[in-house]
């Protein structure tokens, strides 16, 4: 049986947010990340670096390197980048108010070989320069898509994934990217799909 509010605007929106998504990422979206659209949660703009007290899953230097892998995935240029657009902080809630203990485990776990390999192929991630590593995000992203995953998808596609939702469910990622029709009612987060008939905008 279908949902009252399944063919909301909302809904929608973000059932075409996930179709588009799925179509840059050449593959289905995570259960997860689709549930985290799907119940409304959304990227806002983040002045900076979340504060230690603020972080939901991440530590500190977890979050500093997921925020340097979105940057380079998505980059400030003409238009805003992932940091601009409070991915970082988007990755570390969603994981902690979507994702099962196991995904965010996983994930955990791989943002530290991430920084593991990239110590033992010479420098930490974080000193290295912009193009370096852009060149490292590059690598480890060629060598997942290259495996087949039973287990889940590994770290950087995770990160890829929430990064690219993230972006795209941000108010700069959609006023500065994608067709934008403003609304004049408020912005509200992450909500229980059974509130979906009330609207979920940007002010």
């Amino acid at each position: 049986m279908s949902h009252p509010d399944d063919n909301s605007p909302q809904m929608v929106q973000r059932r075409e947010l996930l179709r588009r998504a799925a179509l840059l990422l050449g593959s289905a979206i995570s259960a997860p990340a689709a549930l985290a659209i799907l119940q409304g949660c959304s990227a806002r703009e983040s002045a900076g670096e979340a504060a230690d007290a603020t972080l939901k899953s991440l530590s500190a230097a977890q979050m500093a390197i997921v925020a340097e892998i979105a940057e380079v995935m998505i980059p400030k240029t003409d238009t805003s980048g992932a940091k601009d657009a409070g991915v970082p902080a988007f990755i570390d809630a969603t994981l902690a108010a979507i994702y099962p203990q196991k995904d965010q485990e996983r994930f955990k776990k791989g943002v530290g070989e991430f920084e593991a390999m990239a110590r033992a192929a010479g420098k930490p991630f974080l000193e290295r320069e912009p193009a370096e590593r852009a060149d490292f995000v590059k690598q480890w992203l060629v060598v997942a898509l290259s495996k087949e995953h039973v287990d889940g998808k590994p770290f950087i596609l995770m990160a890829r994934e929430l990064t690219l939702l993230g972006y795209f469910t941000s108010k700069v990622g959609i006023t500065e990217n994608m067709e934008y029709v403003p609304v004049p009612t408020a912005f509200h987060g992450c909500v229980p799909l059974s509130k979906m008939n009330k609207p979920v905008y940007w002010e």
